[in-house]
């Protein structure tokens, strides 16, 4: 598992055995794009176009393949075939997860940008979710969308779905338009971040 230091040992337990991994910091040059990905970001705002370059390369890495990830349906990373990944950013890192499995989706979210957000918890939460903090509700939100929507296309909003949250882990109690039983989801918080991640390992 190629990793970042702390990205990476956040990730480490989360994941399930057989996904690769690899995390980097948004610093120093920008990592070269394929023509079709370049001419899919074309218009995009500078950061934008940043954060997609240095989560691509994450992606290419725990690939182990030089390809070409395209965005497909919904503006969901297009994996080559036999493979499910997700890919996350914050404004400082990077990271990527690529597995031979059903459906993954990954996300990191910043503490510190979490508790500058006003009303953050009240945006994504449901009032039985509010006794958690919420960058913790919001990632593994993001997660569990991430995972969901390559298996059935349906755009979810903060409260079409509802978490339980109990030792490190979580389950999706609703997520409307989907049938989420299969998943299973893991959690960690560290000093500065928080790392979600959510899976359906089943094919």
């Amino acid at each position: 598992m190629a990793g970042r230091g702390p990205i990476d040992a956040l990730f480490a337990p989360l994941l399930p055995p057989g996904v690769a991994f690899a995390a980097m910091a948004i610093d120093g040059d920008e990592p070269p794009l394929f023509p079709d990905e370049e001419a899919a970001i074309a218009r995009v705002a500078p950061k934008r176009r940043r954060t997609f370059a240095f989560g691509r390369a994450c992606a290419r890495r725990a690939l182990g393949r030089e390809v070409a990830i395209a965005i497909g349906q919904g503006g969901a990373p297009s994996w080559p075939a036999g493979f499910a990944g997700s890919i996350t950013h914050t404004d400082g890192e990077a990271a990527a997860a690529v597995g031979e499995l059903r459906a993954i989706g990954i996300d990191l979210e910043s503490l510190a940008h979490a508790a500058r957000t006003p009303d953050l918890l009240a945006m994504v939460a449901t009032e039985r979710e509010r006794a958690h903090p919420a960058a913790l509700v919001f990632s593994a939100k993001e997660s569990v969308y991430k995972c969901l929507y390559p298996t059935g296309g349906r755009f979810l909003e903060f409260h079409d779905v509802e978490l339980a949250f109990a030792d490190g882990t979580f389950t999706v109690v609703r997520a409307e338009g989907y049938d989420a039983r299969g998943l299973r989801g893991r959690f960690a918080i560290g000093d500065t971040f928080v790392a979600t991640v959510a899976v359906i390992a089943d094919r």
